[in-house]
């Protein structure tokens, strides 16, 4: 049996405990990521080496300082007056929540935009009487439309355009994308608002950091954690290379626990751990079946599939396909670092620009929707709602088609092949 076969098979077992829960997902996702050690996909250095990453610790930090916002009881003023807006119509709450988020993750990484945000649409809905569940799930939604607006809305974006650039090629401009991310970004919140979200029922689960006790609003804690959390959001919004985002988070929750805002315990409880062990093993599981061959694989049959003569709606449909289906998998950097020299490499044979292949496999391999592991941010939500990989899937594989659709239809107009 091959390393393949086997990589996939250990992922099958992994996913059908996911949907059936006969054993905490967490216990899953760490000993697929152990076993794939074991039968050598991976290294095992590599096992445990995910749960130290930039990603987790930026999150740590957000954890900590948005928990800040109720502990000095910010968020539920603020919840109190957002509430007042949508009422308590959960699809206006949803919307809401989806307009700021798109319009943030057009600049500011999503996963940075989902913790600042988290804090407040959670509150929101408890002042709201909603249950913050489908709401934070549109949070994610959201902030991944966004970062299809503009070039830097996604470090994906920024590495398409790279790997174009290293193929010889001119770079796509800051808002070359953005015609396509802006239909997408009101095509999906009209059909999660109005449609999808009501395929999803509320699982009533309240976040970790929004799991304190009812507090009464303190001038004091409530100036600190606004200006640490406006601070940090500067250093990242700006990518100040002097301070990098994990530090800034960091250095905030450092000012928040030092201030007296929380204690070290309150602090602790904060973090959703379960989050974290899912994201560091799920990303030794995702390095594991990169290592298999699978995207070789894969791209093997794009390139039999296509045939010498293939029209544009083909080469469209097939690289789109082979992509987003692969990035619900493995993480969409690998996705991209795989197919874009493939996707460059069909348009130059069959004679026509490379910049709507390069264009149709940045925008697949960041919609990374149908699978909770198909992305950090995912696995971010997944944590702060309680949905399963099934709960995903129904609501991630329409967004996926709506993607594609629009690509469709967008390619031939601003960036004809």
């Amino acid at each position: 049996m091959n390393q393949m076969t086997i990589a996939l098979i250990i992922l099958a077992i992994t996913v059908l405990c996911f949907i059936f829960e006969t054993i905490p997902l967490a216990v899953a996702s760490i000993g697929a990521s152990i076993i794939y050690a074991y039968v050598g996909l991976i290294e095992q250095k590599d096992v445990f080496a995910s749960y130290a990453t930039n990603t987790n610790i930026l999150m740590i930090g957000m954890m900590v300082i948005g928990a800040s916002l109720f502990h000095s009881g910010v968020s539920e003023l603020i919840g109190i007056n957002m509430a007042k807006l949508t009422g308590k119509s959960e699809s206006k709450a949803i919307l809401v929540t989806m307009i700021a988020s798109c319009i943030l993750s057009s600049v500011c990484t999503n996963i940075g935009v989902m913790t600042a945000l988290a804090p407040l649409v959670t509150a929101m809905c408890l002042s709201a009487g909603i249950a913050p569940s489908k709401v934070l799930l549109s949070l994610l939604f959201g902030a991944q439309l966004g970062g299809f607006n503009t070039l830097v809305g996604v470090p994906s974006n920024i590495l398409g355009n790279s790997l174009l650039e290293g193929a010889g090629y001119q770079g796509f401009g800051l808002f070359t994308i953005t015609p396509f991310g802006f239909c997408l970004s009101i095509i999906g919140s009209l059909y999660f608002a109005f449609i999808g979200s009501k395929m999803l029922k509320d699982t009533g689960y309240i976040p970790e950091f929004a799991q304190v006790d009812r507090k009464e609003f303190n001038k004091r804690k409530a100036t600190i954690s606004c200006i640490t959390l406006f601070v940090v959001l500067i250093i990242i919004g700006f990518n100040v290379k002097i301070v990098p985002a994990h530090f800034a988070a960091i250095i905030g929750s450092l000012v928040i626990i030092g201030t007296g805002c929380m204690t070290m315990k309150e602090a602790i409880h904060a973090i959703d751990w379960n989050c974290l062990f899912l994201m560091g093993s799920l990303s030794a599981v995702s390095k594991g079946l990169q290592n298999s061959g699978v995207g070789d694989a894969v791209a093997k049959i794009v390139l039999r599939i296509l045939g010498e003569n293939p029209s544009t709606l083909l080469v469209t449909t097939v690289i789109f396909f082979a992509v987003a289906i692969l990035t619900q998998l493995i993480s969409n950097t690998a996705t991209i670092l795989l197919f874009m020299p493939i996707a460059i490499s069909v348009a130059q044979a069959i004679g026509v620009s490379a910049y709507p292949a390069a264009m149709i496999v940045t925008l697949a391999g960041a919609a990374s929707y149908a699978t909770p592991f198909a992305a950090p941010q995912n696995l971010i939500a997944a944590g702060w709602t309680n949905y399963k990989i099934t709960d995903f899937f129904k609501i991630g594989a329409p967004m996926v088609l709506i993607t594609y659709v629009v690509v469709a239809l967008l390619i031939p107009i601003f960036l004809p092949y």
